[in-house]
């Protein structure tokens, strides 16, 4: 296979550096195995038009086998490439070119190098021109056929199992970051363990309780000086959004909550807010409550940005 790079708009990765991506994601796919797919720039001629129906197919194959969900984690990819079998053009009118192509699918592990599953599918198609012929043969990729649910099956197994024996692995590179006083990014690396990896999971959740504190703790003179700002300017809707965020036990909690009611005595009508400012009166308490505010710190720490990445190791698999 020829060197392979790829562009992948992704999320900040613990062992990666720079990986972020434009959609924040729904909080539900933090704790789900979900697979990025990505476009490999080693695609010969293919149309950039059947290129981005690649990418669609790709996304497609996992959701359609339960892996799918915004790309929230560039750790484990879903891609592919294709092989021109043969190509014909059959006379007219009108001509039509007919190609027979191979679509060799991967899920990789980006962050170890290592390929988890692959599976080939051959395919045709047929159109007016090569840009219509190629759509028409990715068109017929069926996301559910035996060979594509075996191929998904077998990666997520890999990435049950990745997650099973690197549980203490992902403990220690997390711990790591809390010392280099990186918070947002532990929390984010503990947080990205899906919960069907039960036992890593749990210990997961209880490993960012202490990092939680002390990462609220450190953005709440932050959160605390936007709100009085806002407020100072009439911006009463930002001044409400940061307020809110504010949680108890912080050092700025109280004057936070001096701030919000004066906030809520102003006429409502010349606030510029929908209710009042509602601070939380208790942290996190359940579970469930403690992993939905995890998930929110990883959800805001989603920034956009392009990376490249570059699968040259996949030569060697």
């Amino acid at each position: 296979m020829k060197k392979i790079f790829f562009i992948v708009i992704t999320f900040l990765l613990v062992s990666t550096s720079g990986f972020a991506q434009n959609d924040q994601g729904t909080l539900d796919d933090y704790g789900k195995i979900t697979l990025t797919p990505v476009l490999s720039q080693d695609l010969g001629d293919m149309p950039s038009e059947a290129q981005n129906l690649l990418v669609s197919k790709l996304r497609q194959i996992a959701t359609k086998n339960g892996l799918g969900g915004t790309d929230i984690n560039p750790q484990f990819i879903i891609t592919a490439t294709v092989s021109v079998v043969t190509k014909d053009v059959v006379p007219g009118p009108p001509a039509m070119i007919a190609y027979n192509l191979d679509v060799n699918l991967y899920i990789v592990d980006y962050v170890n190098k290592k390929t988890l599953s692959n599976e080939t599918v051959s395919i045709k198609g047929v159109g007016t021109n090569e840009t219509k012929a190629y759509i028409n043969g990715i068109q017929n990729i069926n996301p559910t056929n035996t060979k594509i649910k075996a191929f998904v099956k077998k990666g997520k197994e890999k990435i049950i199992e990745y997650y099973n024996t690197q549980c203490e692995t992902i403990m220690k590179q997390a711990n790591t970051l809390v010392k280099l006083e990186k918070y947002e990014e532990a929390i984010t690396t503990l947080i990205l363990v899906p919960e069907v990896c039960k036992e890593c999971y749990f210990k997961a959740l209880d490993a960012i309780e202490p990092i939680y504190r002390k990462y609220k703790g450190e953005t709440c003179d932050e959160d605390l000086a936007a709100a009085q700002n806002a407020y100072s300017s009439g911006d009463m809707q930002s001044a409400k959004a940061s307020l809110e965020k504010i949680v108890p036990g912080t050092d700025c909690y109280d004057k936070a909550v001096d701030l919000a009611k004066k906030i809520n005595s102003v006429d409502p009508q010349s606030r510029g807010i929908e209710g009042e400012v509602k601070m939380q009166a208790a942290a996190p308490a359940t579970r469930q409550e403690k992993a939905n505010a995890y998930k929110e710190v990883a959800a805001e720490s989603n920034t956009a940005q392009t990376t490249e990445y570059d699968l040259n190791f996949m030569n060697n698999d």
